[in-house]
């Protein structure tokens, strides 16, 4: 049998609103994106629309949540708070933003108390086992799940959390390679489904036996279990389409055409390919579609068609090196973020030695002032010694002071000041969330271009030039510096300290850095050298903040404000401030600048998204 898939199912699903259906309701319920006030009824209305509700559009979903979040957030309902944040963990993993999903999920979960409805610690412990599982974290998830299970209490009402546990349960055992209980899990799932009535916990549970059958059919092998696998699966699509859920229905497609070519049916799995790749076009699913066209060359081979075979693998070929070229470009990425992970790590380490260091320094000085204090060999001599021994410590403690002052001078240049001191009081720093920070982005146009005219020490020593002018005019504005990812520059406002910071503050930085970089391209072309040319892209949102990692870590900020705020930056143009319409929003009625509306332009996996330039307006003195 070839890749047929399990379903890692979006728990907390309705069973009856389709993927569109939910999608329009969450628009009407989302007043903060239209300029109302939430109030208590429209937030009732809301949280209940989402219990046992499934919601796949996760974008959409989020503006809601994170109106409910700050709504509870003043309202002080910390049972609503972490039901919230499970959803909105959900919502992330949705999206692929696996560390978000993981870090508010777990927040979510240790902010639970006894107090709240034990069902939704079981939500959340879903949406956690979600995440552990497309961590590939699998024992994580199967620990998880085995405890809620045996936890749960059958005169609870009903749950579509439940099933999830079932669900996840079987597919962390099927993962780890145990088939056979995967089996037995998944029949529980079906069980527990159908003795609740619930058609899309029957149908995804279903989807998955059939999935599991054709896993356990030894590529085709075992006839018994391929036709097992075709059978549920036929069940579980008649299901599908009564449902109107197109992304399953895609999936059973795919995985029915796997089967009937292993069933040596290669006719009728042209007609199922056909149905799933008009499905996975309309869903724009590049793995997918990549899979399918493998599949077609397997039927057209089967057929004795090979030229046909060979145009499909072809095309299948074509699909896979665009998906590595985008997974290269991810990896590049994830290396330059671990070098500087590990700098920062490096110095924190160095930190510590010298902090041990002085330590040892100060026991041994204690040692030797007890030494003179109890050595009785005359009034003289012991008041020569002690007088000797306070001038020495004083000297010894002042050394100790100044080595104290630049380790906590080295540490705060590497995370936020309130962080640091978490770190050191407690030996880690838990992740929070914000709702409001505006992050800014930079990038030189043509970076490569100018660094080809440059030999690497000039390369390196015009960057430094730029970024130490950029470290200096955010850190005159309060705001935190984040990283540098090769020649973009990223930093926050808003955090660790919301109060500390206005989105105000990170736009007078960004023109502020935009008229250095003028200025000094000016200088160098006066000079015949080549200089950069930088785009600025600023968005406002809630984002999750925290240190990654454990042996080497950083300060970081996750969440789909940062994505935003990237689209931003590359969407803008040379020399100008790009922003918003929420940063817009929050600026628009400060004195001294001046806007200019784009209207809607096309950002790279966002859409239209509104935008506009921002500048000084000329007759103002800079702030």
């Amino acid at each position: 049998m070839g890749d047929i898939e399990l379903r890692l199912l979006f728990k907390d699903g309705s069973p009856f609103l389709s993927r569109a259906g939910v999608l329009a309701l969450l628009l009407t319920l989302a007043p903060q994106a239209q300029g109302q006030v939430v109030d208590a009824q429209w937030a009732d209305s809301a949280y209940h629309t989402f219990i046992n509700s499934r919601f796949t559009e996760a974008r959409s979903a989020l503006t809601t949540l994170d109106s409910l979040s700050a709504f509870y957030r003043r309202t002080g309902d910390r049972c609503r708070q972490v039901h919230v944040a499970g959803w909105r963990s959900h919502c992330f993993e949705v999206l692929g933003q696996l560390d978000s999903a993981l870090a508010i999920a777990q927040s979510a979960q240790a902010r639970f108390h006894s107090g709240c409805d034990s069902l939704v610690l079981m939500s959340i412990n879903v949406f956690l086992t979600n995440a552990y599982l497309s961590l590939g974290e699998f024992d994580k998830a199967l620990g998880v799940c085995e405890r809620s299970l045996s936890a749960w209490n059958d005169a609870w009402p009903y749950s579509i959390a439940r099933n999830g546990l079932y669900t996840d349960r079987a597919i962390a055992l099927a993962y780890k390679g145990d088939l056979n209980a995967s089996l037995a899990a998944f029949h529980d799932g079906l069980d527990n489904a159908r003795r609740e009535r619930i058609v899309t916990d029957e149908m995804d549970a279903l989807t998955n036996l059939g999935a599991l059958f054709g896993m356990l059919s030894d590529n085709g092998k075992r006839k018994d279990m391929l036709d097992s696998s075709i059978a549920y699966q036929e069940k579980a699509l008649r299901l599908t389409r009564r449902l109107g859920d197109r992304e399953n229905e895609a999936l059973l497609f795919s995985n029915l055409a796997q089967a009937t070519i292993d069933r040596g049916l290669p006719r009728k799995a042209l007609h199922l390919l056909d149905s799933a790749k008009a499905l996975f076009r309309d869903l724009q699913n590049l793995e997918r579609s990549s899979k399918l066209e493998l599949l077609y060359s397997y039927a057209f081979h089967d057929l004795h068609l090979p030229d046909s075979a060979f145009a499909h693998l072809k095309v299948h070929l074509a699909l896979k090196d665009s998906l590595l070229n985008i997974e290269k470009v991810k990896a590049i990425a994830d290396m330059q973020e671990k070098y500087e992970s590990e700098k920062k790590a490096r110095t924190i380490k160095e930190l510590e030695v010298k902090n041990l260091d002085a330590e040892l320094r100060k026991t041994q000085l204690t040692r030797t002032r007890n030494i003179y204090l109890f050595s009785g060999i005359g009034i003289l001599m012991l008041a020569g010694g002690l007088y000797s021994r306070l001038r020495y410590t004083h000297r010894a403690k002042a050394i100790i002071q100044k080595e104290k002052d630049v380790s906590e001078g080295l540490l705060h240049n590497i995370l936020p000041e309130e962080v640091a001191a978490e770190l050191k009081l407690k030996g880690y720093a838990d992740a929070r969330e914000f709702d409001q920070a505006t992050i800014l982005f930079t990038d030189f146009k043509g970076f490569t271009g100018v660094a080809e005219r440059l030999s690497p020490a000039e390369l390196v020593e015009e960057l430094n030039t730029c970024f130490k002018a950029f470290d200096a005019i955010i850190d005159s504005r309060g705001i935190e510096k984040i990283k540098t990812i090769g020649d973009a520059y990223m930093a926050a406002g808003g955090l660790p300290d919301p109060s500390a910071t206005r989105p105000m503050d990170v736009v007078l930085a960004a023109l502020d850095m935009q008229a250095f970089m003028v200025g000094h391209a000016q200088e160098r072309h006066a000079r015949g050298q080549p200089a950069f040319e930088m785009r600025v892209g600023i968005h406002s949102g809630p984002v999750v903040a925290g240190i990654v990692g454990v042996k080497k870590f950083q300060y970081d900020i996750w969440g789909d404000t940062v994505n935003t705020a990237s689209r931003m930056e590359s969407s803008g143009e040379t020399g100008q401030v790009n922003i918003s319409a929420a940063t817009y929003a929050l600026v628009r009625d400060e004195p001294g600048l001046q806007f200019t509306h784009r209207g809607k332009v096309h950002a790279k996996g966002k859409g239209e998204l509104e935008m506009y330039f921002v500048r000084r307006m000329t007759h103002t003195a800079p702030a």
